[in-house]
């Protein structure tokens, strides 16, 4: 029995560890360790743009965008409001 190439189908001798023809590992684990490895070392590529009827699932976990709040000044405005009217009575 022979070694057929995943990569380039060239039909390698039983005993071959790597392809005669182009030099890929012919052993699944290998070719898995191989792979792993590749992984590791490529930087991680942004996320496609999302087109008409794709679903992107990796980012359905993610919360919704914060709100600004903008309540802050009219806090404000009501101690301010409530501080004059206090004045007001006490001056009175």
């Amino acid at each position: 029995m022979s070694k057929r190439c995943p990569d380039c189908r060239f039909v390698n001798e039983d005993s071959r560890i790597f392809c005669a023809s182009c030099g890929a590992p012919l052993d699944a684990q290998l070719r898995l360790i191989q792979d792993l490895e590749k992984q590791k070392e490529a930087p991680k590529a942004p996320p496609p743009d999302r087109q008409r009827g794709e679903i992107n699932i990796s980012h359905s976990h993610t919360s919704a965008p914060e709100k600004k709040s903008g309540a802050t000044p009219w806090i404000i405005l009501g101690l301010i409001a409530v501080i004059a009217a206090a004045a007001w009575f006490m001056l009175k």
